[in-house]
């Protein structure tokens, strides 16, 4: 008896852990803690809700950037991620988003209260690769001895989702506050910066994009995500340099900021982990991992 339930704590703690191992992957695509929910570019220029409190030439400024950015096609990505006092992580790598989402980045887990039991399960760092808009993460043995002898979790989103970077300025374009607030220096780049705060219902709820706004509106609540800051810096090309996030959540809250440079950088070709050492997310799943 105690030694099934010291196998089904473990495997809770690695599930849990896998969670936080995917988190970076997930927030570096410039979606934040909405990224859980595979949004769909919320900022239609249809919506029909009253737009008056956000000027005209602050939209207009914010559309040129989401289409500058997705057209560069690729950039160098750096990025930290903190999630309470819970794990910090340094994230680096390439990305590719002009056919689905292509690259490979490296996550090293920096601090909290939970690094050391990372480390202990040699998940000290991570190799992240996204191929076709699926995601791998490199999990340890300690994970495969868990997981049928698989070290490789595969994560798929919806095909149709943008997960590119300019995917945040489309998350400013969905706030009802966004505003200009200034011009700084971002890594020696002259930028301006923009803000804007998206709750759940901020989103529409009528229009084109009412049925997946309503989808997200569910999930988001379900998931414990109040609103989202977001903050954005864009250079004189219109290009995407830095963005910031901050998300209140049920669990706390969690601040991830990214950099992106060298836009239409080559994107060396990375494939797909062995399907025979590549588990399912999904299958990890607690309400899954019981049956």
């Amino acid at each position: 008896m105690g030694t099934a339930r010291t196998g089904v704590t473990r495997r809770s703690t690695l599930l849990s852990l896998c969670a936080l191992v995917l988190g970076p992957l997930l927030l570096i695509t410039g979606c934040g803690f909405l990224a859980l929910t595979a949004c769909e570019a919320p900022g239609d220029r249809d919506d029909p809700r009253p737009r008056a409190t956000v000027p005209a030439e602050v939209l207009r400024a914010l559309r040129t950037a989401s289409t500058v950015t997705r057209q560069a096609g690729s950039a160098r990505v750096t990025a930290v991620m903190t999630m309470g006092d819970r794990v910090s992580t340094r994230t680096t790598g390439t990305l590719g988003w002009r056919d689905g989402l292509n690259g490979a980045l490296t996550i090293r887990y920096t601090g909290g209260t939970l690094v050391g039991t990372l480390r202990g399960l040699d998940i000290g760092t991570t190799e992240a690769r996204f191929v076709d808009g699926v995601y791998y993460a490199r999990m340890s043995d300690a994970f495969a001895a868990e997981s049928g002898g698989r070290h490789w979790v595969r994560h798929p989103h919806d095909s149709s989702a943008n997960f590119a970077p300019n995917q945040s300025v489309e998350l400013l374009l969905a706030a009802p506050d966004t505003r200009r607030t200034g011009r700084e220096t971002v890594r020696g780049v002259p930028a301006t910066r923009y803000t804007g705060t998206l709750r759940p219902a901020d989103l529409p709820t009528r229009g084109p994009a009412a049925d997946e706004s309503a989808e997200l509106r569910d999930q988001l609540r379900a998931a414990g995500v109040t609103e989202e800051r977001v903050d954005v810096w864009i250079d004189g090309a219109g290009r995407l340099v830095k963005r910031a996030e901050r998300s209140e959540t049920a669990a706390g809250t969690l601040h991830s900021t990214a950099y992106y440079r060298q836009f239409g950088v080559r994107v060396a070709p990375v494939t797909a982990p062995p399907p025979a050492d590549t588990v399912d997310y999904a299958a990890l799943l607690p309400s899954r991992a019981g049956q």
